[in-house]
This record gives C-alpha cells, sequence and structure tokens, in this order.
C-alpha cells in the first residue's frame, strides 16, 4: 500500500515538474506574445477632411500589421496651424510614441521645432520638408517635376496666347512652393499670360469667396491648383457660379477626380500616397530593413488625363479601394 502511496507521489511530482517547465519555457520563449512588444506608432496630419488622408493611413496600417505596431492618426482642426500640430506631436511624445509620420502643415515652423528639439524616437515626414538640419526622413514624390508636367500638359495642350491664372495658396508647405515653380519655370514664356491670385497673407486660407471674386473679375482660360483644398474650393467656386474652366491640377481628392471624369480638369497630378503612407511607416518603425528594400524613397505618381483615367495603372491609382 505504500509502495502505491509512493508511485502516486511521483506521479503528482513527475507531472508538476513538467507543468513547471512548461510555463518557464513559455515566459522565456522568444515567440512568446508576452515577450512581443507593440510599437506605437503616431500619424499626424492636416486638416478636418480625414478622407484626404485615408489613402495614406492605409499604405501606414499595412505596414504596422506586419511590424506588430499599433497605428493611431490624429489631424489638427486647423488647415495651417503649426502651434496645434505643435501640441499634439509633444501630447504623443509624452504618452510613449515610439515613432512619428508626421504631414507638415507648415514646413519652416515644423523644421525649426524639431531643429531645437530633437526626439529621441523616429521622426518621418510624408510630402517635401526640403531644408534643414533635424535629424529627419521625407517620403515624397519630386514635387518639382510634378509641376514640370503639369505645365508641360499646358504648353501641349493650350494656344501660345493663352491666359493662365496660378493660384497661389498653402505655401507655407515645401511640396506646393515646388510644384509652383516647377509649373512656372516650364511655362513661363511659352503661354500668352500668367496671372498669380494670391490672397495675400501666406499662411491664410484660400478662400471660395476670394476665388469667386478673381474668376469674375479677371478673363482667364486655365487656371491651375496645386493640393486638394484649393482644388476642392476652385471646383465649388465654378460650381457656385455656374462657370466652366480649364484646370490643371495637382490633388488627390475624390471632388477632383469627379470633375477629371467629367473633363472640366484635363490633367490632374497625382501622387501615390498609399506607398507614401506605407514608405513613411516603414522606415520609422525599420529604417534599416527599408533602407534595404527602398534606399532612394522614391515615390511615384501620375499625369492623368480623361481618355487615360481608365488605364489599368490609372485606375489602381485613382479608385485604389474599389480594385
Amino acid at each position: 500500500m505504500s509502495r502505491l502511496k509512493d508511485h502516486k507521489s511521483l506521479l503528482i511530482i513527475g507531472i508538476l515538474t513538467v507543468m513547471f517547465l512548461g510555463l518557464v519555457i513559455s515566459l522565456f520563449s522568444p515567440n512568446s506574445p508576452s515577450d512581443e512588444k507593440h510599437l506605437k506608432v503616431s500619424m499626424i496630419v492636416y486638416g478636418e477632411d480625414s478622407e484626404r488622408w485615408e489613402n495614406m493611413r492605409q499604405g501606414a496600417a499595412l505596414v504596422c500589421k506586419e511590424k506588430n505596431a499599433d497605428l493611431s492618426m490624429m489631424t489638427t482642426l486647423s488647415e495651417n496651424d503649426p502651434e496645434e500640430q505643435i501640441e499634439i506631436i509633444e501630447r504623443e511624445i509624452e504618452d510613449g510614441a515610439d515613432a512619428m509620420v508626421i504631414a507638415a502643415c507648415d514646413s519652416s515652423r515644423l523644421k525649426a521645432y524639431f531643429d531645437d528639439n530633437h526626439p529621441r524616437i523616429p521622426v518621418v515626414f510624408v510630402e517635401t520638408l526640403e531644408t534643414g538640419e533635424g535629424d529627419f526622413l521625407s517620403i515624397a514624390p519630386d514635387d518639382y517635376e510634378m509641376g514640370k508636367k503639369i505645365g508641360e500638359e499646358i504648353v501641349g495642350n493650350e494656344s501660345d496666347i493663352v491666359t493662365v491664372a496660378v493660384i497661389s495658396g498653402n505655401m507655407e508647405k515645401d511640396s506646393v512652393l515646388l510644384r509652383r515653380k516647377g509649373l512656372l519655370d516650364t511655362i513661363d514664356g511659352k503661354v500668352g499670360k500668367i496671372i498669380d491670385w494670391n490672397q495675400g497673407e501666406k499662411t491664410s486660407p484660400v478662400t471660395r469667396t476670394f476665388i469667386q471674386k478673381a474668376i469674375v473679375s479677371e478673363a482667364t482660360d486655365v487656371i491651375v491648383t496645386f493640393d486638394n483644398t484649393i482644388t476642392d474650393s476652385l471646383l465649388d467656386a465654378l460650381t457656385n457660379l455656374n462657370k466652366h474652366s480649364k484646370i490643371y491640377s495637382v490633388s488627390t481628392s475624390n471632388m477632383a477626380v469627379y470633375y477629371l471624369n467629367n473633363g472640366e480638369i484635363k490633367a490632374l497630378g497625382f501622387p501615390n500616397e498609399f506607398s507614401m503612407g506605407y514608405l513613411a511607416a516603414f522606415y520609422a518603425t525599420d529604417e534599416a530593413g527599408a533602407k534595404k528594400l527602398y534606399p532612394d524613397r522614391k515615390i511615384d505618381y501620375k499625369i492623368i488625363r480623361k481618355e487615360t483615367m481608365y488605364d489599368k495603372d490609372n485606375q489602381a491609382l485613382l479608385f485604389p479601394f474599389v480594385n
């Protein structure tokens, strides 16, 4: 009887030993869920229109899923209030963000901030951030070249006596400045007249009312815009005035795609924002790995006309969630 008890005791001890060893192995295994660290990636953009950033967020989310990271996107109420954006940046750092992807609402102000404040986490900018000595990366298409291509579309498809109105707004963003410069360098001396529609204050948003006044006060053949906000404001203004114009634009808004389809927009510069978000998040979470696969950090773009918008590659870019 005592021998039976001894066997039972040994069996119990053996079971407990196996359970203990299993627990130890699970705790110290490199593949254990308890040992995984979820990175916190903060994506900070600008403006109320969250739809504007959806393609970019989707690209970043794909990387974060692959890298076991949590992505959160925050946007400012204003289109161009750098102080509000800086407040969000500082709050996210305090809350323990491990990496940041930022679309700067004011390139100079954000560059100055990061030159003075050096966060100990990776910071990657989407859209162009041209100068500055801060320790950050910029993921963007060649904005100057995109503006140049829009200019070539105008020169190649319009009369050499055409009057071109260029709406100058949101120029606190390097991307807009470069697109504008590329356009003007290309069409200068090759069109009849260039009119600069400039509301005045650099940081003052170009309003639909300002655009409407400009349209009725000066006769133009072509109007050019360089970003989503001003393109949509121009299209609203023309609709309210019941007027039509030849528009050449850089924009990724749904409204711009609609007016490209109906022929109001003659040529649309369309950067690949999904790739921009993907690459920015990749560099933010794994810079060494990103450098091996994408060392040049180049983002592609398309210049699309109505006749080409349903080509396979263009359709995939314009309607990413339909394909």
